[in-house]
Parts: structure tokens; sequence; C-alpha cells
């Protein structure tokens, strides 16, 4: 992990959504999504046939669906950024 920020999404509905506190890995091709650390912030999530979604409250915020073993996102990233939180060390 390099740093931590903020990812804005533009979700199935076509309303763009802010997920902040997102780890940047350099070197990961494709965008992950915790379902864990959602529900940790209370979000719940269910799935019928293959398809995922995620809500909170009476909204759905995000939807998926399922290919292979992955739900893969309705939606695109719009912005996202990174602060960089670790620097270079020298290993002594």
């Amino acid at each position: 992990m390099v740093g931590i920020g903020t990812v804005q999404i533009k979700a199935h509905d076509d309303i763009v959504r802010t997920l902040i506190n997102v780890h940047h890995i350099s070197n990961l091709k494709c965008n992950l999504i915790s379902l864990g650390t959602l529900e940790l912030n209370g979000f719940m999530y269910s799935t019928e046939g293959e398809v995922l979604k995620v809500s909170k409250d009476a909204l759905v915020f995000m939807k998926g669906v399922r290919y292979g073993h992955l739900y893969i996102l309705q939606g695109l990233t719009v912005i996202g950024f990174a602060t960089v939180t670790t620097s270079s060390s020298n290993v002594v």
C-alpha cells in the first residue's frame, strides 16, 4: 500500500458516490471493494441470482454482476486520488 485517499464512482443509477479511506496499492491492475469494510461502515449487501446489491438504509448504493467468482461493479471510477502515507525508507 502506498497511500490512502478518496475515490468517486458513478454507480448503476448514474449518481456519483464517494468512497473515503481507500487504500491505493501500486501495480494492482483493477479496483477492489471490500464488502467487509463496507459492512463495518453500516452497509448491508445481498445477492440474488448473479446480482449483488450494496445498500444502506433503504438506498441501494452499488450493484454488481457476478462473472466467475467476482462481482463486477456496474459503474465506473470518476475521480480517484491518494495521499502518500509512506516514504522511501532505508533498511538498516
